[in-house]
């Protein structure tokens, strides 16, 4: 038995030879570049102010209806209000409800995270293992090696897939918050803006010149805030 072995070993050692190196450089350039995940959260608060900060809101009051002589003089043009704008970005960043959206969001991304690392952790004591065996060669067959590399493609081909699963689930998780963000702004400004006292809210972001009377940014976190205040007493959060 002892003799079969070595014979087998000193066939496989001869015929490894310039088989490891190959298999090798190929397995460190294809596994170690998988071996922690590249979930950003920098990226992801970005990308949330940045969908956002691209819109404007347009709240258009309603018209009142007028009698057929009636003449809306210069006068009372001059006298109304009728364009004001909204830093979104402060908005964002001091928007109470805003800024719980983005933690949970955060918190989320972090465990899944976490669960990824833990599992490409794993992967690479395998992969190490194995790449110990290819070095020294002690591999008893050439089907041995082949079946044991198998194997770890298919773990990694795993892990690329939940990689990709997470990043998925995150960006739509995302997208849905973006939406559920400015449904509240929106919905809110329309009812700040029931008395028909603007025309158009703007996106300060699109302005290149405005007179910082027609801020109304604070304004309008202060109020948002209140009302989300009030409602996590209601709700007993």
């Amino acid at each position: 038995m002892e003799e079969n072995i070595n014979n087998v070993t000193e066939i496989n050692n001869n015929e490894f030879d310039n088989q490891k190196t190959e298999i090798v450089e190929q397995n460190v350039k294809s596994c170690k570049s998988q071996i922690y995940p590249k979930i950003s959260v920098v990226s992801m608060i970005v990308s949330i102010i940045s969908v956002i900060c691209l819109i404007i809101f347009f709240i258009i009051g309603n018209e009142k209806s007028t009698n057929k002589g009636e003449i809306l003089t210069n006068k009372n043009v001059e006298n109304t209000p009728t364009m004001a704008y909204v830093n979104t970005d402060s908005l964002l960043l001091n928007y109470k409800y805003s800024i719980k959206l983005q933690e949970d969001l955060m918190t989320e991304q972090k465990k899944s995270e976490a669960n990824l690392k833990g599992k490409y952790q794993q992967f690479e004591v395998k992969y190490n293992s194995f790449m110990e065996k290819a070095r020294l060669g002690s591999f008893l067959s050439q089907a041995s090696m082949d079946s044991q590399q198998q194997e770890l493609a298919a773990e990694q081909q795993k892990l690329q897939q939940l990689e990709e699963s997470l990043q998925q689930k995150l960006m739509e998780k995302q997208a849905t918050l973006n939406v559920e963000l400015l449904d509240t702004v929106v919905n809110f400004l329309k009812e700040y803006n029931a008395d028909n006292r603007y025309s158009v809210i703007l996106n300060k972001a699109v302005i290149l010149y405005g007179n910082e009377g027609m801020d109304i940014t604070q304004e309008i976190i202060d109020k948002l805030n209140l009302r989300y205040e009030k409602y996590k007493k209601q709700e007993g959060k």
